[in-house]
Parts: structure tokens; C-alpha cells; sequence
């Protein structure tokens, strides 16, 4: 029998793959388009300028949806995917979690 555990790892796998690009594209978005508020997020990049402090600062701009005051209908459609497929992961991650320690619990 295949192992839950091994599915939902592949599974947060390719997602973290996932979340890398929308990340990068994200990143790219507000580089060339809204340079204003690319800047006072701290220039966020996936690798480069990746920082405790700019990845607060993201989050806040995903989960505050500030990208609503910028009025472009493409970067709202990747930022609420990204909303959602961020409370997804995490779900899936904590059920992944949890089942580790029931399993060696009992």
C-alpha cells in the first residue's frame, strides 16, 4: 500500500515548485509595473534580496490585498490565487504534519 504520507509529499513538493514561479512572476509584475510599490515592499526577489523582513512584507501585501489599490486586474488575479493557494498549502502541509506525529505517537 502506497503511503499517504508519500502522495501529500509529492504533493507539497511540485507546490513549492508552484509558489517559486508565482512568486517570481509576482516579483516581476510589480518590478515593471508598480516600481513605486515594488520599492517600499524592499524589492522583494525569490533568492537574491530574500529576507525575514521582506517576506513579512509580502505576505502582508497578499493577506491585506493591498494590491487592490493598484488597479490591475492581472496582478489581482495571480495575487488571489496566491491568497488561496497559500491557505491550500498550508492546510495540506499541517494535515502532513500531523499525520507524522500520529503516526509515530501511536
Amino acid at each position: 500500500m502506497i503511503d499517504n504520507f508519500a502522495v501529500i509529499f509529492v504533493i507539497l513538493l511540485c507546490s513549492v515548485l508552484l509558489w517559486f514561479f508565482l512568486c517570481i512572476r509576482l516579483f516581476k509584475i510589480l518590478e515593471t509595473r508598480h516600481p513605486e510599490k515594488y520599492e517600499s515592499m524592499g524589492k522583494p526577489s525569490l533568492f537574491l534580496n530574500n529576507s525575514i523582513s521582506n517576506n513579512i512584507t509580502f505576505m502582508k501585501f497578499l493577506f491585506k490585498r493591498e494590491w487592490r489599490g493598484l488597479n490591475d486586474p492581472n496582478l489581482a488575479l495571480l495575487s488571489n490565487f496566491m491568497l488561496v493557494f497559500f491557505v491550500v498549502y498550508m492546510a495540506v502541509f499541517l494535515t502532513l504534519f500531523v499525520s507524522i506525529q500520529v503516526r509515530y505517537v501511536l
